[in-house]
């Protein structure tokens, strides 16, 4: 016997899943699958450049010089390219938050 369509994940809606257990309507690639596959903006040099000359390349965690650019709330937990999520960091403190950030993901995964 044919298994029967299943419904759309999101609430309220009765169309028919296609994707990823949603309709053609709420199927959006970068994030049901990954937030890795959510595409940089043209901007995004210039937002760089933007970012080091306001925070004059300093860590926005502890102050020492820093010319990474980094996104205060990562683009897997819904942040954005937008200036005020961007901001310099210096590689010690990149490090440290980019574990426990692989650790939140880790944990999501379960």
């Amino acid at each position: 016997m044919p298994k029967a369509p299943s419904k759309c994940l999101e609430t309220g809606c009765r169309n028919p899943a296609t994707t990823k257990g949603r309709c053609q309507k709420h199927y959006v690639p970068w994030t049901v699958t990954s937030a890795r596959n959510q595409t940089r903006p043209k901007n995004a040099a210039s937002l760089i450049r933007r970012v080091r000359f306001r925070d004059r390349e300093r860590c926005y965690v502890c102050g020492r010089p820093g010319r990474a650019v980094d996104h205060i709330v990562p683009i897997a937990e819904h942040g954005t390219w937008d200036m005020s999520n961007l901001a310099c960091i210096c590689d010690a403190c990149h490090d440290t938050k980019s574990r426990q950030e692989a650790a939140r993901g880790r944990l999501r995964r379960r």
